[in-house]
């Protein structure tokens, strides 16, 4: 994930403090077992470059973040539920009947975009480190 927000050629060290890893003979490790697998190539210089981002499953490359998968399924409902608003006001303001099967699409949808967000969220949230005293 480091080598990719920063988007140029680093060392092991700069690796260890972007990444807050312990020490800079981890990110070497870490570094040749992505070597190894062909994600990053190293340059004459010693310095890692990423050759091309890795697909891990439940996620989506969006630029050069990575985001939980159910975020593009949140937006697909919420993009539902302001179709079905915007369906619902002209009945809602012209007071005619709007049929029940249409309410339970609407709540579906709510509970569904939720749902997706709300999970997204927590996938995107880091566990803190806590320390005691």
């Amino acid at each position: 994930m480091y080598l990719v927000k920063v988007g140029k050629p680093v060392g092991p060290r700069d690796v260890m403090r972007g990444a807050n890893l312990s020490s800079p003979s981890v990110a070497y490790r870490n570094l040749q077992k992505l070597l190894d697998l062909g994600v990053v190539v190293k340059d004459d210089y010693g310095n890692y470059v990423v050759k091309e981002k890795a697909n891990m499953k439940g996620y989506v490359w969006v630029g050069k973040s990575l985001m939980p998968s159910f975020v593009i399924f949140g937006f697909i409902f919420l993009g539902i539920l302001i179709a079905e608003i915007a369906l619902l006001i002209p009945h809602l303001l012209l007071g005619s009947s709007v049929e029940e099967a249409f309410w339970l699409w609407i709540i579906t949808t709510v509970v569904s975009a939720a749902l997706f967000l709300f999970t997204a969220v927590r996938f995107r949230m880091k566990p803190k480190n806590q320390t005691e005293n």
